[in-house]
């Protein structure tokens, strides 16, 4: 059984990455009442940098409490939920078994397994460790982005099942580490038969095409 233990909003912010600033809405809010989720995500959830985040295939940014303590562990220090900029945050599940296409099932919303979240300086400076974003891609912990199947509501203690998905079998993980080595013609045809999202659809269609001259 999925538990959700918090959902988070984004609030626009400024941020130091480097020598620049930026806008971002990495910064989540966690939320006490029952939040509406619709096509494009949570109502009142900020997306700033419409080019590399959100959409409907990104619409909910999910992270599991199990990651989480992982990081504590790593660092021998707390990470709040909410830290990496994810909606939810859910207990009760192992991402590391899950594959594109699986759903998460909750009373009135179901949400689709669409992509791993690939760590960017952004993320490292908000979660301000040092090398955070080197450690975050070496570790495979990554979340989850879903596209919205069925929109609905959602609220902290709300209880969810994992529906896996009966045409693919590819895990997260795969099309997470597919994402630094694309691998070969038939690996990225596999891949983009796949229910992912449309920014990784268009780096492996980018790979692939390559491969073909």
């Amino acid at each position: 059984m999925i538990e959700v233990v918090s959902v988070h909003r984004g609030v626009k912010q400024n941020l130091n990455v480097g020598h620049r600033t930026v806008t971002t809405g990495i910064y989540k809010a966690k939320v006490s009442e029952r939040v509406t989720v619709d096509l494009l995500g949570l109502e009142g959830d900020v997306v700033c940098d419409q080019r590399h985040h959100g959409g409907t295939d990104q619409a909910v940014y999910v992270y599991t409490v199990e990651d989480y303590e992982y990081w504590a562990r790593q660092y021998q220090q707390p990470f709040t939920p909410g830290t990496f900029g994810e909606n939810l945050c859910v207990g009760g599940m192992n991402a590391a078994q899950l594959d594109i296409g699986d759903r998460l099932l909750f009373a009135d919303l179901v949400l689709e397994v669409t992509a791993p979240r690939i760590p960017c300086s952004v993320l490292a400076a908000a979660v301000d460790v040092k090398n955070f974003a080197e450690a975050f891609k070496r570790a495979a912990r990554p979340g989850f982005y879903c596209r919205v199947i069925t929109p609905g509501t959602i609220a902290a203690g709300d209880l969810g099942t994992l529906q896996q998905s009966l045409k693919s079998k590819t895990t997260l993980l795969e099309v997470y580490r597919a994402n630094y080595d694309p691998g070969n013609r038939q690996v990225l045809s596999r891949l983009l038969a796949l229910p992912i999202d449309v920014r990784t659809r268009q780096r492996f269609n980018k790979k692939l095409a390559s491969l073909k001259r």
